[in-house]
């Protein structure tokens, strides 16, 4: 969707900013899981970002990267269960 949007107001000139949502493990960058390319240059969304100027952002490249890990995703999803469902109440 956003890169649909980027697409259109490129065309018209419209200033345009996305806020990018990929894969972040660790929220400081060192992991490199929310590693996108902005204006042709390897940016980190948890720390430089999550905002960017959208007519920047290679779409096509972090689209590849958030489906590397769609398998594993999606076995978590189904599999996961929440700890706080197994906890008692606690009597006060």
């Amino acid at each position: 969707m956003m890169k649909a949007v980027a697409d259109v107001t490129r065309e018209k000139e419209i200033k345009t900013v996305v806020s990018l949502n990929p894969i972040m493990v660790d929220g400081t960058g060192m992991c490199g899981g929310c590693r996108a390319s902005v204006d042709n240059k390897t940016v980190f969304v948890c720390v430089d970002g999550p905002e960017f100027d959208a007519h920047k952002v290679d779409f096509k490249t972090l689209m590849t990267r958030n489906q590397s890990y769609l398998m594993e995703e999606k076995v978590s999803v189904e599999e996961h269960e929440c700890r706080l469902n197994k906890l008692q109440p606690q009597s006060v």
